[in-house]
């Protein structure tokens, strides 16, 4: 089985890394290592922008061929060439406004190189400090540029009431302060699908790696799809395989349950 593996990816928070963690385990920077070395490509897949991601300083001179972020929406190589990009419709945007601005829900308006926030207020304060988010003209920001996807700082409960405000979306999550919003059709398996067509790949040699609720149509995608063992009930029904929490090596035993490393 595991010469048929070409290529993997990886969720960053919750597999890669230990939520609040400041460095990857070291079991799993040797296993990425490893995999490298059989020859194996080593994609991140992500709902964390591309902006957001030189601000995690845990994946410093960790070496990976591409990225699939925002849940898939925009993908590309080390070298930066894009693979893919599916950004939300603006007129559903332009619907959005007023809702939000009514309801005074804090939301990222996330482009390629750019994160822009209607407002900032309790609920994503901590948030936007650590990332290093701003407030603007969110407005003039859908008009300027492809927004990709939204960070909608909301309880869940009030998730499907969002939803009928911005038509043709759809939310996962993978956090509980907020929900990642894409275009309907949208999520890390568009992403995957589109990476292993880019790559001349087939899904059967994929293997995937998450947790949360964003991860769950992905690790079906996948040839094999492995669920960490803090993953949720969700994430660990759509897998083929459970392995141990991943602060109890549990990417790398993974991998050495496939053969890989």
């Amino acid at each position: 089985m595991q010469e048929s593996i070409r290529i993997a990816f990886f969720d960053i928070d919750g597999t890669l890394l230990p939520f609040r963690a400041g460095a990857l385990p070291d079991s799993t920077q040797k296993a990425l290592a490893a995999l490298r070395r059989r020859g194996v490509k080593v994609f991140i897949a992500s709902g964390r922008p591309p902006i957001h991601l030189p601000l995690l300083h845990a994946l410093d001179g960790i070496p990976f061929d591409g990225y699939v972020t925002m849940n898939g929406q925009y993908c590309y190589l080390a070298d930066g060439t894009q693979l893919y990009s599916h950004a939300i419709d603006p007129a559903a945007l332009r619907t959005l406004l007023p809702y939000i601005q009514r309801e005074k829900i804090s939301v990222g308006f996330i482009e390629k190189d750019r994160s822009t926030f209607n407002l900032i207020n309790e609920r994503s304060a901590e948030f936007c400090q650590r990332m290093q988010q701003y407030t603007g003209d969110v407005a003039a920001c859908i008009e300027a540029a492809p927004i990709y996807q939204l960070s909608a700082f909301l309880p869940a409960d009030k998730q499907q009431d969002f939803l009928a405000s911005c038509p043709g979306c759809v939310a996962v999550r993978w956090n509980d302060d907020f929900a990642d919003v894409l275009p309907a059709g949208g999520g890390k398996t568009e992403g995957l699908a589109h990476v292993l067509k880019a790559l001349g790949l087939t899904r059967e040699q994929a293997i995937a790696f998450g947790d949360g609720g964003n991860d769950v149509e992905m690790l079906r995608y996948a040839g094999i799809g492995v669920a960490m063992g803090n993953a949720c009930p969700e994430a660990k029904a759509a897998a083929d395989y459970i392995t141990d929490d991943v602060t109890a090596d549990g990417l790398a035993n993974g991998l050495r349950h496939f053969g890989l490393i």
